[in-house]
Protein backbone atom coordinates (compact mmCIF):
# COMPACT_ATOMS: atom_id res chain seq x y z
CA UNK A 1 0.00 0.00 0.00
CA UNK A 2 1.40 3.43 -0.92
CA UNK A 3 0.98 6.28 1.10
CA UNK A 4 -0.38 9.33 -0.82
CA UNK A 5 1.25 12.08 0.98
CA UNK A 6 4.66 12.13 2.72
CA UNK A 7 4.63 13.15 6.44
CA UNK A 8 6.17 16.68 5.76
CA UNK A 9 3.39 17.62 3.42
CA UNK A 10 0.75 16.28 5.99
CA UNK A 11 2.33 18.33 8.46
CA UNK A 12 1.99 21.11 6.24
CA UNK A 13 -1.74 20.53 5.37
CA UNK A 14 -2.66 20.29 9.04
CA UNK A 15 -0.63 22.98 9.68
CA UNK A 16 -2.64 25.34 7.58
CA UNK A 17 -5.73 24.22 7.80
CA UNK A 18 -5.21 24.95 12.01
CA UNK A 19 -4.30 28.38 10.81
CA UNK A 20 -7.31 28.51 8.44
CA UNK A 21 -9.69 27.64 11.37
CA UNK A 22 -8.30 30.15 14.00
CA UNK A 23 -8.00 33.00 11.15
CA UNK A 24 -12.17 32.42 11.18
CA UNK A 25 -12.37 32.25 15.15
CA UNK A 26 -10.08 34.95 15.98
CA UNK A 27 -12.26 37.36 13.23
CA UNK A 28 -15.68 35.97 14.61
CA UNK A 29 -14.18 36.92 18.24
CA UNK A 30 -13.22 40.68 17.22
CA UNK A 31 -15.73 41.57 15.71
CA UNK A 32 -17.60 41.35 19.07
CA UNK A 33 -20.28 38.84 18.06
CA UNK A 34 -22.43 37.61 20.49
CA UNK A 35 -24.01 34.39 19.31
CA UNK A 36 -26.80 34.41 22.08
CA UNK A 37 -27.92 37.90 20.80
CA UNK A 38 -27.66 37.88 17.40
CA UNK A 39 -29.21 40.55 16.64
CA UNK A 40 -26.43 42.96 17.49
CA UNK A 41 -24.42 44.17 14.58
CA UNK A 42 -21.29 43.20 13.98
CA UNK A 43 -18.46 45.36 11.59
CA UNK A 44 -16.15 42.50 9.97
CA UNK A 45 -13.81 45.13 8.22
CA UNK A 46 -12.87 47.15 10.77
CA UNK A 47 -12.21 43.91 12.21
CA UNK A 48 -10.40 42.23 9.81
CA UNK A 49 -6.89 43.76 10.57
CA UNK A 50 -6.69 42.84 14.21
CA UNK A 51 -7.68 39.35 13.28
CA UNK A 52 -4.93 39.41 10.71
CA UNK A 53 -2.36 40.49 12.81
CA UNK A 54 -3.39 37.58 15.67
CA UNK A 55 -3.71 35.29 12.94
CA UNK A 56 0.00 35.80 11.80
CA UNK A 57 0.83 35.36 15.64
CA UNK A 58 -0.85 32.27 15.85
CA UNK A 59 1.18 30.86 11.99
CA UNK A 60 4.25 31.88 13.59
CA UNK A 61 3.88 29.80 17.09
CA UNK A 62 2.79 26.72 14.81
CA UNK A 63 6.11 27.30 12.23
CA UNK A 64 8.14 27.72 15.71
CA UNK A 65 6.11 24.55 17.21
CA UNK A 66 6.88 22.45 14.35
CA UNK A 67 10.27 23.37 13.84
CA UNK A 68 11.06 22.92 17.29
CA UNK A 69 9.13 18.99 17.47
CA UNK A 70 10.58 17.83 14.40
CA UNK A 71 14.22 19.39 15.09
CA UNK A 72 17.10 17.09 15.17
CA UNK A 73 18.22 15.87 18.24
CA UNK A 74 21.66 16.69 19.25
CA UNK A 75 23.63 13.10 20.14
CA UNK A 76 26.01 13.16 22.92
Amino acid sequence: MQDFMKPFQKILVIDASVLVGCFFLIWTLATGANFLLPTVQTDYVKSLPLALMFTALVGVLIVLGTVLLFLPRRKK
